[in-house]
C-alpha cells in the first residue's frame, strides 16, 4: 500500500510539473535564473528564519511551553524527513524528537502536530476567502475560493462541537466503525482522541490569543518570502505573491514527493492573472519553492547534529511509530 500511495504522488507531481513546464522556453528559463536579482534572497532567507522561529513558538505554546531551542530543531528536522521520505513521516518524526528530548510525551506533540495543521488550513482558507473580492482570481480558482469560506466556517462550527460532545461523538465513531467488517477501530478512535486531546491544550482564552498571534505572523512572514523572491524575478506585486502562497500551499496538500508537483503548477495559475511573463513566471515559481526546500533540509540536518541524532535512526523511529 505504501508503494502504491508513492507510485501515485510520483504520478501526480509529474504531471503536473509537465503542466507547469509545457510551454516554457528553457533558453529563457536559464536566462531568467541568470539575470535574476539573488540580492533578494538576504531578506528572503530573513523572513524564512522568522517563519520557522514564530512556528516553533507556537508549537511550543500548543504543547504548554517546551524549551524554544529543542523545539525549533524539532520542527525542522520534521520538515527536512518530509522532504526526503514519503508517507509525511516527518510529523512523526518531529514529535518523537520532542517526546526523546523534552518532558512532553510524544503523543502530546503529534496532537499539537495536528491542532497546527487545522490551524494552518484554516489560516490558508481564510486567507482566500479573504482576498477573493479583491484579487483577479483564475476562473480554475474563483469557484474554490467562495466554496472554501463555507467549508471553513462548516470544520470551525464541527471541530467546536465535536470538542464540546467528545464523548457521545466517540462513542458514535465506535458504533460506525465497528460496522465495517475486517477493520479494527481502535486506531481510528486514538487518533480522535488526539485531536481532541490537541485542541484541549490550547486551554486557557489567553493561550489561545497567542497561537492565533502567532498564527498571523507565519503567514504574514511567508507573504515576505514570496514578496522577495518575487522581486528577484519579477516586477513586484503583493496581490500576486498573497496569491501564489495561498494557492501553492492549497496544492501542496496534495502528497507528491518533496511537495513538488501541485503547488507549482497552481502557483502558476495564479500569476496569470497578472500578465507575468510565462517563463520568468515559472522561474520564480519553482526557485521560491526549491530555495525553500533546500533551506529546510539543511536545517534540519542542522538540527540533527545539534540535538545528536542520526538521520537512520530517526526514520526507523518515525516508521515504528507510524
Amino acid at each position: 500500500m505504501k508503494i502504491i500511495r508513492l507510485l501515485i504522488g510520483i504520478v501526480i507531481a509529474a504531471v503536473a510539473l509537465y503542466f507547469t513546464f509545457r510551454d516554457v522556453d528553457f533558453g529563457a528559463f536559464t536566462e531568467a535564473l541568470r539575470t535574476a536579482e539573488w540580492i533578494w534572497f538576504a531578506p528572503a532567507a530573513a523572513a524564512l528564519l522568522a517563519v520557522l522561529a514564530l512556528r516553533a513558538l507556537r508549537w511550543s505554546a500548543i504543547m504548554g511551553g517546551t524549551p524554544f531551542g529543542v523545539t525549533f530543531h524539532a520542527l525542522n528536522i520534521g520538515y527536512m524527513m518530509n522532504m526526503l521520505l514519503p508517507g509525511r513521516l516527518g510529523e512523526i518524526g518531529r514529535a518523537w524528537v520532542i517526546g526523546a528530548r523534552t518532558t512532553v510525551g510524544m503523543p502530546r506533540a503529534l496532537s499539537a502536530v495536528i491542532v497546527e495543521r487545522l490551524l494552518d488550513l484554516s489560516a490558508v482558507l481564510l486567507l482566500l476567502a479573504g482576498v477573493a473580492p479583491f484579487l483577479p482570481l483564475p476562473t480554475e480558482l474563483a469557484r474554490p475560493a467562495a466554496i472554501s469560506g463555507a467549508l471553513l466556517i462548516i470544520l470551525l462550527i464541527a471541530i467546536a462541537i465535536t470538542i464540546w460532545q467528545a464523548e457521545r461523538v466517540e462513542r458514535l465513531l465506535r458504533f460506525a466503525l465497528g460496522r465495517i467488517r475486517g477493520l479494527d477501530a481502535e486506531p481510528w478512535i486514538m487518533r480522535f482522541r488526539e485531536v481532541c486531546a490537541g485542541f484541549r491544550m490550547l486551554g486557557s482564552p489567553a493561550r489561545i490569543g497567542a497561537v492565533l498571534a502567532l498564527t498571523l505572523g507565519v503567514w504574514g512572514c511567508s507573504l515576505f518570502v514570496c514578496w522577495f523572491v518575487m522581486r528577484a524575478f519579477l516586477p513586484p506585486s503583493f496581490k500576486a505573491s498573497t496569491l501564489v502562497v495561498i494557492v501553492a500551499n492549497l496544492g501542496g496538500v496534495v502528497p507528491t514527493p518533496g511537495g513538488l508537483g501541485p503547488a507549482q503548477y497552481f502557483a502558476r495559475l495564479a500569476l496569470a492573472p497578472f500578465g507575468s511573463d510565462v517563463t520568468r513566471g515559472v522561474a520564480f515559481v519553482f526557485v521560491w519553492w526549491i530555495s525553500q526546500m533546500l533551506a529546510l533540509i539543511a536545517l534540519g540536518f542542522a538540527g540533527l547534529l545539534r540535538l545528536g541524532l542520526s538521520f537512520r535512526h530517526l526514520s526507523g523511529s518515525a516508521r515504528t511509530g507510524a
